[in-house]
């Protein structure tokens, strides 16, 4: 749950394609997009751009229609390095595996090989470590955008979060700088998960939640998402 609400604060401001206080954010969604819709049935609505913001693993952000569109030439080489990543992986796996166990002593060229084989393991893994590092990097800078613009994420084939965009509100007119004071009053039936953050269960869809987050006692970000669904 914390990791999920790290990816967004939602920020003062309107949407720019106008349509904030058209569309509270809540329990059922915002605008046509709901908890629980697959990828297809989302991009089917409406309510999001037809290409995606980038990709982390498994996982794809979309933005809202109207919202800038993300950068083609800051896609294309999150997705190079991506597959670089993945296939880099995939010879890490397999030169450990090439390794082998140790040989017994006095093995003499049994003894050299394998050492020869754990080098290359060794360099294998350096190599996924360095680009692990840039994915991350890169992923950190897709969920800042998700942040700024809101939008969709998807685990796969279903919507794993719901981020709000700039200035919107619930259907009780709770937002951002909103007190805890202000929040309780509006929302009685919230759950109390520690001492920064409080859910609301969606109905019918188990394992989602509306997710509000405290800094300082004022509502710093809200958003939709569910426990079930991982990036991998």
């Amino acid at each position: 749950m914390a990791a999920a609400l790290a990816v967004v604060s939602c920020s003062s401001g309107t949407h720019s394609a106008g349509t904030t206080q058209e569309k509270p954010f809540d329990v059922t969604g915002f605008g046509k997009l709901k908890p629980g819709m697959s990828k297809q049935e989302a991009l089917a609505t409406g309510e999001l751009a037809a290409t995606g913001a980038g990709k982390t693993g498994t996982c794809e952000d979309f933005r809202y229609q109207g919202a800038p569109a993300p950068d083609p030439k800051q896609l294309a080489e999150d997705e190079a390095v991506e597959q670089q990543y993945q296939a880099a992986q995939k010879a890490a796996d397999e030169a450990e595996a090439a390794a082998g166990p140790a040989p017994g002593p006095n093995a003499g060229a049994a003894a050299i090989a394998h050492a020869a084989k754990l080098a290359a393991s060794a360099e294998a893994a350096s190599k996924v470590a360095q680009l692990a590092a840039d994915s991350t990097s890169r992923a950190a800078k897709r969920a800042e955008a998700l942040n700024t613009h809101g939008g969709v994420r998807f685990a796969g084939d279903r919507i794993r979060i719901i981020v709000p965009p700039q200035g919107a509100q619930t259907t009780k007119k709770i937002g951002k700088d909103a007190t805890v004071e202000q929040f309780k009053a509006a929302h009685p039936e919230a759950k109390e998960v520690d001492a920064k953050t409080y859910d609301v269960a969606v109905p019918d869809q188990p394992g989602y939640v509306l997710s509000f987050r405290f800094t300082d006692g004022k509502l710093g970000s809200f958003l939709l998402f569910t426990h079930d669904l991982e990036c991998e």
